[in-house]
């Protein structure tokens, strides 16, 4: 038995209870199976596991996606561990693991029970420790109850292991820590959850657990993350790939092909032994991927060949994709493609401080175009209004142009409030071209608080709906709307609406920056017998619809009338550099009568303003900090 120093042993125990993310604990005191050594090791934390130790020692709920063979499984049970031997006398832990099968949730308990017998003796008190090697102490057993399905402690901390089933929480009460393993397989998943998130009620300081590799879009895990990662509930998610694990990116590197050459270009990471350990960067490898680079090892090979270069399992597996169904509109590699490379973070110092759903990517570009388009809601519970801004004049790292999402509000306003909302929007980004979807009235409300607030950008529809959009020309401008409605109207247009979009993403002609809308592209499937585009039962296409509109009109109508517009202002303009336009009589067009206030949506006092180089942002200046 060896002798310790009590001074120290309790600064030890001090400074291993303080740091709440148990980090401390499992690194001094914990021993692990390392595969690669074929021997246990000291269990030393890779950063990303760290991240994971850090989020649950600060969040309440946390859903991790991971590849196999992370090791996300034997960092919990570590972490489980740590907990059962800081808990306080008077507050017990009762964890209660949950597996798709039972020997998986028992797995759980053979790690934890394995960890808490490394725990060093006198961390359990001087009925447990005694410096004399011969004291029947050292060998009294710190379970009360022990065996491959429950453990329970001397202090009152309990290990329940169950199957999944609707029935796995009973007979458990006051559960402190729920940890669902391999979530993604759980069968009825959501049943089982509310179920064992029922015996949580009664604890204000309970925790949940969701550790899964993907499993298809399956009800449970799947929605969890994704709501996840949009900020829709109250998970925080923690994603692991397979290439910041230490064990698996020796001599790591990165290949895409040139998009001119076809050749395939590799880049190396720094190599920082002869082992093939390389310089952890995650900073590096993240702007690789948005850049389009795939990571690759020696590993990552041979896993691939165990899989039998199986695309899906090789997805599902390694890669940490939700592969959807041969249903989905847009095919899954399209959908990553998108993500990966051009999906971004909602700016930080551009918020509305009155509308917290609201996300924005890109203020504002003085002489940018932008469509700004609407897809009110129905009111129900279960739906969302949207309100996307497209910048159609974007501009990429490189300074290419690109067509993309600037800012996205995705909330439950209706009426009034989603007009004054439109209208702030519309107005800060250069007066947007507005799209409103009137189908069966539900944009009528927000379209008439625009109008109200003289706001003449708006989209009208051919009211005959025999077009896909009205074709102005200088011979038109006259007829003051008589053969147009204010709005968009899908009634004969929702399949050339939509499909004009899934072209749009799977060609990378249009650049989504929402992980919302990314979301929404995961479940939107082709349904029933009819093949109808739309979503999932239980899920949501606001934001596809919203967007899939205004980049419809953008084709198909505004640089249309766009042409026009320009015909008309040549003439106009050139009235005003002869000195021969009067605004108060009208000038001539075609033999038609033009005026700065005749009602076309581009000649009105905003547009004139913009051609005399007068911002609009002004009255919008909470948006960036106090500076335009």
């Amino acid at each position: 038995m060896v002798m310790i120093d009590y001074n120290e042993a309790m600064l030890d125990y001090a400074r291993c209870y303080s740091d709440k993310s148990r980090i401390t604990f499992i690194e001094k005191y914990l021993y692990t199976f390392n595969a690669t050594k074929g021997r246990k090791t000291p269990f030393k934390l890779f950063p990303r596991q760290k991240v994971f130790l850090q989020t649950l020692a600060t969040c309440k709920n946390i859903v991790s996606i991971k590849p196999r063979q992370c090791g996300i499984t034997t960092l919990t049970s570590a972490w489980a561990t740590a907990q059962c031997v800081f808990a306080d006398h008077d507050a017990p832990e009762t964890i209660l693991c949950i597996g798709n099968k039972l020997d998986l949730a028992q797995q759980l308990i053979t790690k934890i029970q394995d960890f808490l017998m490394q725990v060093p003796r006198w961390y359990w008190g001087d009925d447990y420790y005694s410096p004399d090697p011969k004291s029947e102490k050292n060998i009294k057993s710190i379970f009360v109850r022990q065996s491959k399905s429950e453990l329970e402690l001397f202090n009152g901390c309990r290990v329940v292991a169950r199957s999944s089933g609707e029935n796995a929480a009973r007979g458990i009460s006051a559960v402190s820590i729920l940890i669902l393993d391999e979530a993604a397989f759980i069968e009825n998943g959501k049943s089982v959850y509310a179920t064992a998130a029922a015996t949580m009620a009664s604890n204000p300081n309970s925790k949940t657990v969701m550790v899964s590799t993907p499993n298809g879009k399956d009800p449970l895990y799947y929605d969890t993350y994704r709501q996840a990662m949009a900020k829709e509930n109250n998970f925080v998610a923690v994603q692991f790939r397979w290439y910041q694990d230490p064990r698996y990116n020796r001599n790591l590197y990165w290949y895409k092909k040139d998009a001119k050459t076809g050749e395939t270009l590799k880049d190396y990471d720094k190599v920082i032994n002869d082992e093939g350990d390389i310089e952890y960067n995650e900073e590096r490898w993240e702007k690789l991927v948005q850049d389009g680079w795939t990571p690759m090892s020696a590993w990552y090979l041979d896993m691939c060949q165990q899989f039998n270069n199986d695309r899906v399992k090789i997805a599902q597996e390694l890669d940490v994709s939700f592969v959807g169904s041969s249903d989905n509109v847009v095919d899954p590699e399209y959908i990553e493609m998108q993500e990966k490379l051009n999906v971004r973070e909602p700016l930080d110092d551009m918020k509305d401080p009155l509308v917290e759903e609201t996300w924005f990517w890109k203020p504002p570009i003085d002489g940018h175009r932008y469509i700004c388009s609407c897809d009110p809601s129905r009111g129900s519970s279960d739906d969302y209004s949207a309100i996307e801004l497209i910048d159609m004049d974007g501009r990429d790292d490189n300074g290419l142009p690109i067509v993309e999402q600037v800012a996205q509000f995705y909330g439950k306003k209706l009426g009034n409030d989603l007009g004054e909302i439109l209208y702030n929007y519309a107005t800060l980004y250069n007066n947007a071209y507005v799209v409103i979807d009137c189908t069966n009235g539900l944009g009528d409300v927000p379209l008439f608080t625009l109008i109200s607030k003289d706001y003449k950008n708006i989209y009208y529809d051919d009211a005959s709906l025999k077009k896909y959009s009205v074709q102005f020309s200088s011979k038109q401008i006259s007829k003051d709307y008589t053969d147009v409605m204010p709005g968009f109207h899908m009634q004969g247009n929702r399949y050339p609406v939509l499909a004009n979009f899934a072209n749009m993403v799977r060609n990378d002609e249009f650049k989504i920056r929402s992980i919302r809308t990314i979301n929404e592209l995961n479940t939107w499937i082709f349904k029933g017998e009819a093949k109808r585009m739309d979503h999932q039962d239980g899920s949501h296409d606001d934001s596809i619809t919203c967007l899939a509109m205004g980049l419809f009109v953008m084709i198909y109508s505004y640089k249309k009338m766009e042409k026009a517009q320009d015909k008309d202002k040549a003439i106009l303009n050139a009235y005003m550099m002869s000195g021969s336009i009067n605004v108060g009589r009208g000038s001539m067009s075609d033999g038609k009568t033009l005026t700065p206030k005749n009602g076309l949506p581009f000649y009105n006092q905003n547009v004139l303003d913009k051609y005399s180089n007068k911002s609009v942002q002004g009255s919008y200046l909470w948006l960036f900090g106090g500076k335009a």
